[in-house]
């Protein structure tokens, strides 16, 4: 508990502190919607709200004296549920390279467009999410979000494929 107030109060500090540095950034011309000045208020404010949002969790978890236990006994009472969950997965990050490996051998040949669900579903499945339903919203929502951020806001293109792969990233981007 002490841990995550002490993370909480770095962050909210931290958050603030350059926030303010942010907002006294000069106003630039920029061909997109979110330029040089602006980028970096949005991520301080998501920050900041992550920290405040932290705080409050932590304060009512002490107030409701749900992690007790774990403070009485030194020991995190998930310990052994996480054990025997990790059991298989010794060796899991060789497997995360080589997607991510295979991802970034694939991205100019096959794009952006049909690679990264592709990825986003391997690593989520792989990670322990197995409904269909939460699969398929993650992909939708992470690979509309990258979409959205990096080429209508920051104006920064991805790689579209050859062939028939481009044609398809056209009708999108």
């Amino acid at each position: 508990m002490k841990a995550n107030f002490t993370l909480a109060i770095m962050t909210i500090l931290f958050s603030l502190f350059f926030l303010v540095v942010a907002l006294r950034m000069p106003e630039t011309n920029s061909s997109t919607p979110v330029g040089p000045a602006e980028w970096p208020i949005i991520v301080l404010t998501f920050m900041l709200i992550m920290g405040i949002m932290l705080f409050i969790k932590t304060f009512l978890e002490v107030k409701r004296g749900t992690n007790v236990s774990e403070e009485s006994t030194g020991q995190d009472p998930e310990l052994d549920v996480n054990a025997k969950e990790k059991e298989g997965m010794d060796h899991s990050h060789w497997f995360i390279l080589a997607a991510i490996a295979a991802y970034v051998f694939l991205l100019p040949i096959v794009g952006f467009l049909i690679v990264t669900p592709l990825l986003f579903v391997f690593l989520a499945w792989f990670l322990g999410i197995r409904r269909i339903s939460h699969l398929v919203t993650m992909t939708v929502a992470g690979s509309a979000g990258f979409l959205v951020l990096f080429i209508y806001l920051l104006g920064i293109p991805f790689p579209r494929g050859t062939g028939v792969f481009r044609a398809l990233s056209l009708f999108v981007y």
